[in-house]
């Protein structure tokens, strides 16, 4: 699929689904202030996007990870040193109201540290 400022570039219209929106229920539960961690990815003349800083995609990729079993490559390729894992770890563990949550989160945390090469 083609981005789509470079759609628009030519002319292009683009599809009512060009955007994923649906991480934005996650924004009530990230870290107070996260707004102001975002970081731009693009800035044209009618656009402004905006993605979350580092700290903050951490947790929503490890979130995803822990619950849905997904975005490992995304955890692998952001390669979270071992103090971003641990201050993500307390906020990861309330985000489930199961009472296994906090053990199946620290589970996945260690096996994501054995395939970083964190020494687990």
């Amino acid at each position: 699929m083609a981005l789509p400022f470079k759609v628009r570039a030519k002319g292009g219209t683009l599809q009512d689904n060009w955007l994923n929106n649906g991480p934005s229920s996650l924004a009530s539960h990230l870290l107070p202030r996260w707004e102001e961690r975002l970081q731009t990815v693009f800035a044209g003349t009618a656009i402004h996007l905006r993605c979350l800083g580092r700290e903050d995609l951490l947790c929503a990729k490890l979130f995803a990870l822990c619950d849905r079993g997904i975005d490992l490559g995304d955890c692998i390729a952001l390669a979270p040193k071992i103090n971003e894992l641990e201050n993500v770890l307390p906020w990861l563990e309330l985000q489930d109201a199961n009472p296994d949550w906090p053990d199946h989160v620290r589970a996945t945390f260690a096996d994501l540290r054995r395939r970083l090469g964190h020494g687990i």
